[in-house]
């Protein structure tokens, strides 16, 4: 098999973070929902970090960083992770729908429960880092779908509550894309398999990377038998497992980021148009 990984550790944009970074953040989600002329329920979790993010903002902005309650700064990295998902939405269409979703369920990233509102930001997640580098890339059924070399290629993006659902994960995967698109890659989430309120510990960035990496390896290859089922019909051309999590670097400044990695499984055997995609994705997305 071939695996690559690519991280993400929001470290030089947090070593310059103040109340005035993170009130765009926040004021990003409020205008979404009031140009949608949606509702910010008070009995969601969003209305909840936002409401947490503001009273930080209210801190700093008086000079109070000093004695900043950490409760409140880990809700600000929620709302960090969570608009910069939903800058997507600026330019969607259909996003009442989205924005309907993540008012669905926790979005505090150290509970572990089932989560319709966390099923939807990673896909916001996925669109948002590939878009980047491959502009056309779109929200859309099956949830995700990205024009490379006049291939339309179908993610499906799933989050992983047990390690017992891969397969079913995988098969209900591959019945979203298989009538409409040639083949796909399916995105895999698995934060929801850390334990609960876990601050993940590091001396160093490279540290960090590294137990990130770690987390990724032991899922795919847990399940390496499962993607190769699916591969081995040319149905799921890669596999992609990533891990986000808040974390605490005891060495290094900021102490406290928002960090991210992805691996993608892929298997040298794959007809050529489908090799050639994957590599065309691969270094496009996993620089």
């Amino acid at each position: 098999m071939n695996i690559f990984v690519a991280s993400t550790i929001d470290s030089s944009e947090r070593s310059k973070y103040n109340h005035v970074a993170l009130r765009s953040k926040i004021e990003l989600i409020r205008n979404l929902y009031e140009e949608s002329n949606i509702q910010l329920n008070s009995t969601s979790q969003l209305y909840e970090l936002l409401e947490s993010a503001e009273k930080l903002v209210d801190e700093w902005a008086s000079g109070n960083s000093e004695t900043t309650d950490t409760a409140l700064l880990f809700k600000s990295l929620h709302v960090e992770r969570i608009s910069n998902a939903m800058q997507v939405l600026s330019s969607e269409v259909s996003r009442k729908k989205y924005l309907k979703d993540l008012l669905r369920g926790t979005l505090n990233f150290f509970e572990r429960e089932l989560s319709h509102a966390k099923s939807i930001l990673w896909e916001l997640e996925v669109c948002t880092k590939i878009r980047k580098s491959i502009p056309d890339t779109q929200l859309a059924e099956p949830d995700v779908v990205v024009s490379i070399q006049g291939q339309k290629i179908a993610i499906p993006c799933k989050k992983i509550f047990s390690e017992k659902g891969v397969p079913k994960v995988l098969s209900n995967a591959v019945s979203q894309f298989e009538k409409f698109f040639d083949f796909g890659i399916v995105a895999i989430n698995i934060d929801d398999l850390i334990p609960a309120n876990v601050l993940l510990e590091a001396r160093t960035f490279e540290e960090l990377g590294d137990k990130l990496h770690r987390a990724n390896m032991i899922f795919l290859t847990n399940h390496e038998r499962h993607f190769k089922k699916y591969l081995s019909e040319s149905r799921i051309i890669a596999v992609i497992a990533s891990t986000s999590l808040v974390a605490d670097i005891l060495d290094e400044s900021p102490k406290f980021n928002n960090a991210l990695q992805w691996a993608i499984w892929t298997t040298p055997e794959l007809l050529p148009k489908h090799a050639k995609a994957i590599e065309v994705f691969r270094e496009k997305v996993m620089c």
